[in-house]
């Protein structure tokens, strides 16, 4: 498992052993990928049809899909192109803590970002500073409701644990591992 870089140095991603792509790329991949989504709202029937989020045909959850995706990713590369202290307030205000009662910021907090039922998940390094971890098509108002999702959730602590071990704990730590 490695960490990249995906814009500045305030936000990067896991790139776990034996996968081409970081968690990114492949979640942003995935997401434009029309077989895959396909199989997912197939799999997921039950989720579309009569769901937390409404009432969708398959096709008509794709196309839903392709919009959310490419407005989240749109969101974070923009704040590529603006300035530093930009950047900062925008992940401040894009990525929130995973748990929705969550007062208190903690040590490598576990948040999410989010546009309807997209979510990617990372991790708090410091004020501003992200490493995302994974994320998921979440259908449900739990999280604990579904296998795929209950998978990133086991994902965020493997990173949290990986970070906490290597004694990465703030961006000067993400910054010397990046360069070994």
């Amino acid at each position: 498992m490695k960490i990249v870089p995906i814009f500045g140095k305030y936000l990067f991603a896991f790139q776990f052993a034996g996968e081409p792509e970081d968690e990114f790329k492949r979640l942003f991949n995935l997401w434009a990928d029309p077989e895959y989504l396909e199989e997912f709202f197939e799999e997921n029937i039950a989720d579309i049809t009569n769901g937390y989020y409404g009432t969708f045909s398959i096709e008509g959850a794709i196309l839903e899909t392709y919009e959310y995706a490419e407005y989240l990713e749109k969101e974070l590369m923009d704040l590529a192109e603006k300035s530093e202290s930009d950047q900062l307030r925008g992940l401040e205000q894009i990525f929130k803590p995973l748990n929705n009662t969550q007062t208190l910021i903690l040590n490598l907090n576990k948040s999410k970002a989010r546009n309807q039922w997209l979510r990617l998940y990372a991790l708090r390094v410091e004020k501003d500073v992200y490493i995302l971890t994974g994320g998921a098509i979440k259908l449900t108002l739990s999280i604990q409701e579904r296998k795929h999702t209950m998978d990133e959730l086991a994902k965020i602590e493997q990173c949290r644990r990986y970070l906490l071990g290597e004694g990465i704990v703030d961006l000067e730590g993400v910054i010397e591992e990046i360069e070994r």
